[in-house]
């Protein structure tokens, strides 16, 4: 498997409306597409799921041994995304910036 490096950079103006939805509340935001890619990309969100139990976790609140098959396997439905304390920092920058 090839190792691509992500590189640090700034949130467009569509990535930072995604990151304001998601520090709102919107576990879904409307504004999706390249902009929530990104954003799992650069690891300013991640996913939560549902477990079977009716428990909300964050992906960072699995155990470390669950690959995406095992997830799956657990009976976990993945129900929205959160911002990361990255995800935070960035629009916190990015907000500084745009005013």
């Amino acid at each position: 498997m090839t190792f691509m490096p992500v590189f640090d950079r700034p949130p467009t103006v569509r990535e930072r409306s995604y990151l304001a939805a998601l520090a709102e509340g919107q576990r879904r935001p409307s504004i999706s597409g390249q902009a929530g890619h990104m954003c799992r990309k650069f690891g300013w969100c991640e996913v939560i799921y549902l477990t079977p139990e009716g428990i909300e976790l964050t992906r960072s609140a699995l155990p470390g041994s669950m690959d995406p098959i095992a997830v799956v396997k657990a009976g976990y439905r993945a129900v929205g995304f959160a911002l990361t304390a990255r995800g935070k920092v960035m629009l916190a920058k990015a907000e500084q910036v745009g005013e």
